[in-house]
């Protein structure tokens, strides 16, 4: 029987922020146009979180089955190294999340129409090949774009659509920088484990362009965050209330300080920490300019 503590523990809680602001971002952004159905916006937030549980699983299952988390790692969880699941119990738990997920999908679907399902399904699939298979994502140089493409725009557009029952192809614009800062969340990971990445044969951007030109693509999606967020304020996208997001750039500076100045895995690990932090304090401030915005 697994223990409630360690079911949450496996769903790595801390990273659902990932799934969570995307969801809020893209409903206030349909503020300007409807009014917000609360009952669809919750079991949007809810199908979300369950797609991302689903996937925080898998991924953990193959990253052991692969051998990229071994006893001792900076593996996320951790509950497999623990014992306190066992690599099967975690797949599975995966597999019920994303169901529970489609089941929230097909229900948007009936109340939303089909248009969601062409977002929903391919989130799905890039979830679970994340890591599965000798194909997966992560494991051929795919990880950032694939992540900023589901949670960083698809999460967006979708909690866009579901109000609306329209696309507005300038949301996809809107959403880079939320897009950028989760690609910088995995592109902190990669630079921490770029040397042990090689001896499990796992191809990463960052291993593929070098310590240095991977130095420089995290500073480039840290900083770039900001750049797109005043470009979007210039063409009139964002509201100007939105550079209140501004108010994060200390910790996004210190990451990459951090990530300048060593190649220790450890202290990277306090980088990824602070990127992550940043996504939600950079993504929570921009919801609420953006709120402020758009109500006034």
């Amino acid at each position: 029987m697994i223990r409630p503590k360690t079911l949450l523990a496996s769903t790595r809680p801390f990273s659902l922020t990932a799934s969570i602001i995307p969801v809020i971002f893209g409903t206030i952004l349909a503020m300007k146009w409807t009014e917000i159905n609360w009952g669809i916006f919750l079991l949007t937030l809810a199908g979300a979180v369950f797609m991302q549980c689903g996937t925080n699983l898998v991924n953990d299952y193959f990253d052991h089955k692969k051998g990229a988390d071994q006893p001792g790692s900076l593996s996320p969880s951790g509950v497999i190294d623990r014992k306190e699941m066992t690599p099967e119990q975690v797949h599975i738990t995966g597999l019920i999340f994303f169901g529970l997920g489609s089941l929230v999908g097909l229900i948007l679907a009936g109340l939303t129409g089909s248009f969601i399902l062409y977002i929903g399904i391919p989130s799905l699939m890039i979830g679970y090949f994340y890591t599965a298979t000798r194909f997966a994502l992560a494991y051929n140089g795919f990880g950032e774009f694939a992540s900023g493409t589901t949670l960083g725009v698809l999460a967006v557009l979708g909690s866009y659509y579901v109000q609306t029952l329209t696309v507005h192809w300038e949301t996809v614009l809107i959403s880079l920088p939320n897009a950028f800062l989760i690609m910088a969340i995995l592109q902190a990971n990669n630079l921490r484990d770029i040397d042990t990445d090689k001896l499990i044969n796992k191809i990463t951007v960052a291993g593929l362009i070098g310590k240095k030109g991977a130095r420089i693509e995290y500073y480039l999606l840290m900083l770039g965050t900001y750049i797109i967020l005043l470009l979007l304020v210039f063409a009139s996208l964002l509201p100007a209330w939105s550079l209140i997001a501004f108010i994060s750039l200390p910790i996004a500076l210190k990451a990459v300080g951090i990530a300048a100045r060593t190649w220790e895995p450890k202290e990277l690990n306090k980088a990824l920490g602070l990127t992550a932090m940043l996504h939600l304090g950079f993504g929570l401030l921009l919801c609420i300019g953006t709120f402020i915005g758009i109500s006034t």
